[in-house]
């Protein structure tokens, strides 16, 4: 028999019997319905967490700190060897600079960062206004959106405070960069007796507003590492404090930041810099990575009760197969009288119960796609208010999940009906006749 015979008879077979192939299809739809939106759950909940994750900030970055380095010092020669370490795309020194910037009679005391243009751009930190500092700037000056709005008038209110992120002065205008407390009131430039520092103002120039909002990026204010080593210098030898947080005179720092292109590879960047260098690394993969062992395990017990559904839907085809076995033990010989090979026989049956496995397998897809889309626009809203889920959808059914629970109900049905087939094969043509 051609294949196209073949196939002809198991739609018929089929046909013929409606209930029962019905009821088998149902079971598989069932099982592949619960085993898709099962482990849908368990792969949108990954995907919420890692939202979630990046919403407090950059799954890139790796901040690597100077203490407990041994006989490594975090400098730029130590830099320019992480670098070299394989994912890792950009390295910048950081350097800390806590002082009071002014603007008029506005002012904000907040900390000023220094680090590289080019870990800037690798961060993918876009301006609302102006633009990003680059290597000619001077004295430059970008600031995050809360740093913009905390400036305030200390002749009529004591401590910075914001409502909304709408600065409150001119972010591209000139800035004054002070250790004076008093800066902005009547008192500006008058110290205490008993305070021995000198008072030092550097003039900066506002380059531009990160359109960045709530994140870590909107509660700081950038510069370049060069001027951020000069405002250490000038700042710290005023105050008479040592230059903590790095000393500008031998380049040796508290933090760098590390950029890594691949996520993947973030993990094995942080245990290089560890083991080569003994510094102490922190990246939000390795709370990503925590949360995620928490969904894997969600996700193999949903999938597991899933799977315990699609058993009892391939119990069910063998079911049916090794009755239709017995139900036509005389088309069986009589095939077999009229010269049809045992082959046929046995792609004929195992044909039969691959299609219901895949009609199931498919019609099951279509459900679940129904399901998660449901579970998205309707439930979410509800379980984010009250349970607190994260993410944009809490049921994610990628294409290669589909395809496996599809190609998994067709291998269910193949399986199944492989003993009844053999059965069929080896079913004696006297005896077929004359139980018939």
């Amino acid at each position: 028999m051609t294949s196209r015979d073949i196939l002809k008879l198991c739609f018929g077979n089929l046909r013929r019997r409606k209930t029962r192939t019905i009821l088998s299809v149902v079971g598989v739809v069932i099982g592949t319905c619960a085993i898709v939106i099962m482990m849908s759950i368990g792969i949108g909940l990954s995907a919420g967490f890692q939202e979630q994750i990046e919403s407090f900030g950059n799954l890139h970055l790796v901040q690597v700190y100077g203490w407990g380095g041994g006989e490594s010092k975090l400098d730029d020669k130590t830099l320019a060897k992480i670098e070299r370490i394989d994912g890792v795309s950009c390295v910048s020194p950081i350097m800390s600079v806590y002082t009071i910037i002014g603007n008029g009679h506005m002012k904000t005391d907040n900390g000023i960062i220094g680090m590289t243009p080019e870990m800037m751009s690798a961060l993918n930190l876009e301006p609302e206004q102006g633009r990003i500092f680059n290597s000619s700037d001077k004295a430059p000056l970008l600031f995050g959106k809360a740093i913009a709005a905390s400036f305030y008038d200390p002749r009529k209110q004591q401590y910075s405070s914001w409502d909304d992120l709408e600065p409150k002065v001119d972010v591209l205008s000139k800035f004054v960069i002070t250790n004076d407390y008093n800066y902005g009131t009547n008192k500006e430039g008058e110290s205490d007796p008993d305070d021995r520092r000198e008072l030092v103002y550097i003039d900066a120039q506002g380059v531009g507003l990160l359109a960045n909002e709530y994140d870590e990026y909107s509660y700081s204010c950038y510069t370049s590492i060069e001027f951020a080593k000069e405002l250490k210098k000038t700042i710290s030898k005023a105050n008479g404090e040592s230059q903590g947080g790095g000393n500008p005179q031998s380049a040796t720092y508290d933090q760098a930041y590390v950029y890594v292109d691949d996520i993947n590879k973030v993990s094995k960047v942080c245990d290089a810099i560890r083991t080569d260098y003994q510094f102490s690394t922190y990246s939000l993969n390795d709370m990503l990575e925590e949360m995620n062992k928490i969904a894997h395990l969600i996700e193999g017990v949903l999938g597991g009760i899933g799977a315990v559904s699609l058993l009892v839907a391939a119990i069910g085809i063998a079911n049916t197969m090794v009755m239709s076995v017995y139900e036509r033990t005389r088309e069986i010989s009589v095939m077999k009288v009229i010269g049809a090979s045992l082959k046929d026989i046995k792609k004929m049956f195992l044909i039969e119960a691959g299609m219901i496995g895949f009609i199931g397998g498919f019609t099951g897809l279509i459900i679940s796609y129904t399901l998660s889309f449901v579970a998205n626009k309707f439930i979410l809203p509800i379980a984010a208010g009250t349970l607190g889920i994260a993410g944009s959808r809490i049921s994610i059914i990628p294409i290669w999940l589909a395809l496996a629970a599809l190609c998994f109900s067709a291998f269910i049905g193949v399986v199944s009906g492989y003993s009844p087939a053999k059965r069929a094969m080896n079913l004696s043509v006297l005896e077929g006749l004359k139980n018939e």
